[in-house]
């Protein structure tokens, strides 16, 4: 599939762009991404948060950007310097001051980030910083107004990368921000409404959760921006096929596997895309999260027992689901990893080959007995039924779940949706998000950024509170921490151990991987200069405008 529009007419000085988001939720609209959670945001800001760094193909740091990092192995370090350039959309230059802040937002006690891992715990005394024993973090040193130090306990092979999560693509306005108390940051209106950026775009005015509408930053350190204005809309997903129809937008982000189905023929529309680095999976809540936000297992919990997890991957007939549904846009997932990550993508990992029959054998003999009304009780001898947790996102998805939960009833497993019904997005996340005993599994989409072993640790580790399962068992730990370790430094012994990981995760079905899809952006034919390779430039909106 192409992943840039190579168009030869004469570009319009100017102009409106009209762009497109196809969801059924509102954006939450916390633009600080480091206090988000929700990709929509995310997305629809790039236009004004690029990220400072440059990457190449891999994801890995190439010169050019805002600004640049240098790593030193043998002093452990890793220097940012700051272009002279960059500045804020308020004309203040960024500085070194406002790279810390963002390690700051994210481990203050008092924030509502959910962005802390144990990669931020290698930075010397950000610990500490967490835990509120200390007011600074001693292995950040500014050096100056645009260089800053950052000191580690001990490197990894996964810092060579772009987002890796030991050093973060961003910086955030200290002078705009730094009155703001850490735990009233999301909902205020510096961050709400109006935000400061150093992207070529800025924002202009924001309809909260529908739409934005940016104008050019005029103090942006790269390229000048080509557009007058662009404006985004959130448009339902039912409605994208009209809309494109009738040209109504120039631009659409995400288009949905649905939209393609009805629209790949549409004139006035290329599409580019590429294998998304995420997958489409089924996780299963098997613990809880302790006083200190560490997972725990609780083997009380029934879906703690691996026959019943197995039993459910096996009942479902994901091929076909993706045949039917996927348009050509979906690959049945083998693996807890996706092909777009290369060698580390184990493709010998076998996939849960529909099989009632050993579905149903692993749920007798692991003493899920069935009663008269044909559904199974616990080995103990008490009711077994299990809460799932989905969204709302259309017919096609209500059509796969209702498959699904037929197949899990023919093996005798009761299942029944949280509310009794799919949830709204906002609150799905929300819930997903809690402590809540109120759902045993669920159905969700990781969106994954390209450095590999983030399709493990991203998620999977103990301390991560993307952990909503709050899955954690010592040999998983183990693969975990071989992933970034002196030896991994071995792209070899790396993707080894990645491999292991996966089929580790097969064997336990704590998560089961259900597809891989591509992404989609729908560009119109009076576009010029629009790509979704991020290798080309610093970011993709630095050349797109309009043609005559």
């Amino acid at each position: 599939m192409k992943q840039t529009y190579v168009n030869h007419k004469k570009e319009l000085k100017g102009g409106t762009l009209k762009i497109g988001y196809p969801s059924n939720n509102n954006f939450k609209g916390i633009f600080i991404q480091e206090l988000g959670t929700d990709s929509e945001t995310d997305s629809l800001a790039e236009l004004g948060q690029p990220g400072l760094f440059r990457k190449d193909k891999n994801g890995k740091y190439v010169k050019g950007g805002l600004a640049d990092v240098s790593f030193d192995r043998g002093s452990k370090t890793a220097l940012i310097t700051i272009g002279p350039k960059t500045r804020w959309s308020d004309g203040e230059p960024v500085t070194a001051r406002d790279v810390a802040f963002v390690y700051e937002i994210i481990a203050n006690k008092d924030s509502t980030s959910e962005y802390y891992s144990e990669n931020l715990e290698t930075i010397m005394g950000m610990k500490e910083y967490h835990e509120g024993k200390t007011d600074q973090i001693a292995g950040l040193q500014i050096k100056d107004s645009k260089h800053l130090l950052i000191h580690y306990t001990k490197m990894a092979p996964a810092m060579e990368y772009v987002d890796s999560g030991y050093l973060y693509n961003d910086a955030q306005p200290y002078h705009y921000l730094k009155d703001v108390p850490m735990a009233e940051m999301a909902q205020s209106d510096k961050v709400r409404k109006h935000p400061l950026f150093f992207g070529p775009y800025t924002i202009k005015k924001v309809v909260q959760g529908e739409a934005i509408e940016w104008v050019p930053n005029k103090y942006y350190g790269g390229r000048k921006p080509k557009l007058d204005k662009v404006v985004e809309e959130v448009v339902p997903v039912a409605q994208v096929a009209e809309a494109m129809r009738s040209h109504k937008y120039d631009i659409i982000l995400h288009e949905s596997r649905a939209t393609y189905a009805k629209t790949s023929k549409v004139d006035q529309y290329v599409t580019l895309g590429t294998m998304a680095y995420g997958l489409q999976y089924m996780g299963f809540r098997v613990g809880d999260k302790n006083p200190n936000g560490k997972s725990v297992l609780d083997k009380e919990l029934v879906t703690n027992n691996r026959a019943l997890r197995l039993a459910l991957a096996y009942a479902m007939n994901t091929q076909q689901i993706v045949e039917e549904y996927g348009a050509g846009l979906q690959k049945w997932a083998n693996s807890m990893v996706s092909p777009a990550y290369g060698a580390y993508h184990d493709s010998k990992t076998e996939p849960y080959y529909q099989n009632l029959k050993k579905a149903e054998h692993l749920l007798d003999q692991a003493g899920f007995k069935r009663g008269k009304d044909g559904y199974r009780t616990r080995p103990d001898g008490k009711k077994l039924t299990l809460h799932l947790l989905d969204q709302a996102s259309g017919r096609g998805n209500d059509e796969i779940r209702a498959n699904y939960m037929q197949l899990w009833k023919k093996i005798g497993v009761k299942v029944e949706l949280v509310n009794d019904r799919p949830l709204e997005f906002n609150t799905y996340e929300d819930l997903l998000h809690s402590n809540s005993h109120k759902f045993d599994f669920w159905f969700g989409t990781w969106s994954l950024v390209q450095e590999p072993s983030s399709a493990a640790t991203a998620a999977y580790s103990p301390s991560s509170s993307f952990n909503y399962g709050h899955f954690v068992t010592k040999e998983n730990t183990k693969l975990l921490e071989s992933l970034n370790s002196v030896k991994a430094f071995d792209a070899k012994y790396r993707i080894k151990q990645m491999h292991k990981w996966q089929e580790y995760m097969r064997k336990e079905a704590y998560v089961v991987p259900l597809s891989y899809s591509y992404d989609l952006t729908a560009v119109g034919k009076n576009v010029k200069g629009m790509t979704v390779d991020n290798s080309t430039q610093l970011t993709v909106w630095d050349n797109v405008c309009l043609t005559k």
